[in-house]
């Protein structure tokens, strides 16, 4: 028989046995180390304050994604029929019960209900440092970037959940994540010129005669609505009033709502914004446009749940960000932890990007500056046209190169492919070693017999010259530093060839390219660095993003064609993008002289990219919805399954563009890459709109 006293502390071990399980706690992220180009400063102080997401798992995914095809399928009899925010809510909110989890953990740990607000779905907190350090088991500091200046507080070392509050959330936003997208706004710092010399000069005007659009088409309906996402970025309100007196624009047809902090006096970018508005609200002239601007740190998730508070949601919006699509939680240690990686966050960027679409909203993505191969964040492992595209910008003393790469190989089996990956995490680390940076200039000299040397062009990007073959230069190595390096030859198996673009890669987008117009005569081309342009317009294949069934048939008689790179560069059953194409060449902007000034006297620069592209084609796509809106018909909400039957049914709707490819990035052209070839094709999509013929096309739907 078990005596009394036995009795109790069997059951005391129980207890305390349960009680362990109960606060058994789970790692979430671990910042060992930031990203290369982030530095930590000071510890945070516990006053200071932090804010982060809570995203709560969802429930009936599958029947979200359901209604979102049903919506969006032309054919189907519920086309245009969208959902409103509480309907949504309704399919994919966690139960009350599980979000009572969550929020019983923060009060429990000290947080008021004022210090946080609780969703259907997420729950945003905004907290002292010394709270949030209890919460997560963990310490705070300040980082820095050495890109943009930019600061933010994250946290040092590992943090945690208990595992019992973690099975009711799938990641947390804010703690971790050094996300931080300037591809497109570096691109257009550093090309931006003054207007002179550009065969074609891009203005609303040319825009507007070379794709159809009525001169004097304007919206009318008081219920349109369009918007503009920007990150850490904001518009000079001066230069917009330059602009529209230089284009003949009156300023009463040019409504902007501000959201967001105007950071310009903080030397955040402005280019980007100031593109941004200037044409849509141009080309989708007098309509109402919400300028959205999220904050430091802050990606697409963050935009997502921001734009679906709005009631009315916009019906248009344009993206002109994105970078390396398996790269969405930066190279913290974090993106490994428990399965929240990449996969992770684009699947839930997704299922927000569908709840938005379910509202009704157009989402409009740049497609990347950096064609197929990238730049920022790309391994390198794509071998240079040394031959017929070596230094495509100018500015190198010679015009070819017989090995125009090299290999930089450290003892732990780390590699940088240089300068193709010049940007990649890999080279940016090793090239902030000084025992590195001279055993390059050692490579160099000990190859005098090759003539081998280190060029620039005029953006200062690095180039290999070589009279020899790769394989006939001497290697250098220093045992004692760890490194090796040789000529570069490339291996399939040492890293990715092309690195796709996220959002632009995302099946739920309308993604959006870039071309030249060389004559307002003649047909657009690609827009590359090859010819002439100083981006390449971004076009590929997702790598964790499956294909959806609106393009599976211009996919595969695209891929019917013989034109694609090596078939174990990109998997054939996933997403192939952009969508469209626009010029993306040679726009008029007007920015202020001081790039830290919201305020004139300004002047007309020139500028390239997909984020001239996006923008644009977003007004036009205004337009039509105007016109629905008047007709008393739904607005067109996401657009890709009509784009592709349209392309069956009505193929004059769109521009072909056959000429061009997109195998260079910003600064060197790759020996593969796409080429845009009659239909669809992953340099240019299904081409350009002509403006009148789709319109027609839209309004003669059922």
């Amino acid at each position: 028989m078990i005596s009394k006293t036995s009795l109790l502390l069997l059951l005391l071990s129980i207890v305390a046995l349960a009680s362990a399980i109960s606060v058994q706690r789970v790692p979430i992220a671990d910042v060992t180390s930031a990203p290369a180009h982030f530095v930590q400063n000071k510890l945070a102080k516990s006053y200071e304050l932090v804010q982060f997401k809570i995203l709560l798992k969802q429930r009936n995914l599958d029947i979200l994604e359901e209604k979102f095809w049903d919506v969006s399928s032309p054919k189907s009899e519920n086309y245009g029929k969208f959902l409103s925010k509480e309907e949504i809510d309704s399919i994919v909110a966690p139960s009350p019960k599980d979000v009572k989890v969550v929020v019983n953990w923060l009060i429990d740990n000290g947080l008021s209900k004022n210090e946080m607000i609780v969703h259907s779905d997420f729950i945003q907190v905004r907290t002292n440092v010394g709270k949030a350090s209890t919460l997560f088991e963990t310490s705070f500091a300040h980082y820095s970037s050495s890109r943009t200046a930019l600061k933010r507080i994250r946290v040092v070392g590992q943090a945690s959940m208990p595992m019992h509050v973690l099975a009711k959330v799938d990641l947390v936003l804010g703690l971790s994540d050094f996300i931080e997208d300037n591809k497109m706004s570096e691109s257009m710092r550093a090309t931006k010129k003054q207007v002179q010399g550009s065969a074609v000069s891009i203005t609303p005007a040319v825009i507007k005669q070379y794709y159809g659009i009525p001169t004097g088409q304007i919206g009318v309906e008081s219920e349109n609505f369009q918007s503009i996402a920007a990150f850490s970025d904001f518009y000079s309100s001066g230069a917009l009033q330059f602009f529209d007196q230089k284009f003949g624009i009156d300023a009463s047809t040019v409504r902007v709502k501000n959201v967001g902090q105007n950071c310009i006096a903080q030397n955040c970018d402005q280019m980007e914004s100031d593109l941004d508005v200037q044409y849509m609200t141009a080309i989708g002239n007098n309509i109402t446009t919400l300028f959205l601007s999220s904050g430091n740190g802050e990606w697409i998730i963050d935009w997502a749940t921001a734009i679906q508070q709005y009631n009315p949601i916009p019906k248009i919006a344009s993206i002109s960000y994105g970078w390396a699509e398996i790269e969405q939680c930066e190279i913290t240690n974090s993106c490994s932890t428990l399965g929240i990686d990449s996969v992770v966050y684009v699947a839930r960027s997704n299922v927000e990007l569908q709840k938005v679409g379910l509202r009704g909203v157009s989402v409009f993505v740049s497609s990347g500056d950096d064609g197929a191969p990238s730049f920022g964040a790309a391994s390198g492992n794509c071998p240079i046209d040394g031959t017929k595209q070596y230094c495509p910008l100018g500015g190198c003393n010679h015009k070819s190169s017989q090995c125009p790469m090299i290999t930089i190989m450290e003892s732990n089996g780390t590699q940088c492919f240089f300068p193709m990956g010049s940007e990649s995490n890999s080279c940016q680390s090793m090239l902030q070693n000084q025992n590195i940076v001279n055993g390059i200039n050692e490579f160099v000299s000990s190859n005098s017999k090759c003539q081998v040397a280190l060029e620039q062009d005029t953006q200062q990007n690095y180039h290999i010259y070589s009279s020899c073959t790769c394989d006939k230069l001497k290697p250098y190595s220093d045992s004692d530093a760890g490194f090796k390096i040789v000529g570069y030859t490339y291996d399939q198996d040492a890293g990715t060839l092309f690195q796709p673009d996220y959002p632009a890669s995302s099946p739920f987008i309308t993604s959006v390219g870039a071309t030249q117009i060389t004559d307002v005569t003649k047909p657009e081309i690609v827009c590359s660095v090859a010819t002439g342009a100083i981006i390449t317009g971004g076009g590929g294949v997702a790598i964790t993003q499956a294909q959806p069934s609106y393009q599976a048939d211009a996919v595969a008689t695209y891929i019917k064609s013989g034109t694609l790179p090596p078939s174990y560069s990109y998997n054939a059953t996933n997403r192939f993008y952009p969508d469209l194409t626009l010029v993306g060449h040679a726009y008029e902007i007007a920015v202020p002289n001081s790039l830290t000034s919201n305020t004139c006297p300004c002047a007309l620069e020139s500028v390239d990219g997909t984020s001239c592209s996006s923008p644009t084609l977003a007004g036009m796509i205004s337009l039509i919805n105007d016109k629905l809106i008047g007709a008393g018909k739904p607005t067109l909400g996401f657009l890709n399954p009509l784009l592709y039957q349209a392309a069956k049914e009505q193929p004059n709707v769109f521009n072909d563009i056959t000429i061009g490819a997109n195998n260079c990035n910003r600064a060197y052209c790759c020996e593969y890459g796409y080429t845009a070839t009659t239909g669809y094709d992953a340099a240019s999509g299904l081409g350009s709109i002509n403006f009148k013929n789709f319109e027609q096309y839209v309004l003669s739907l059922n």
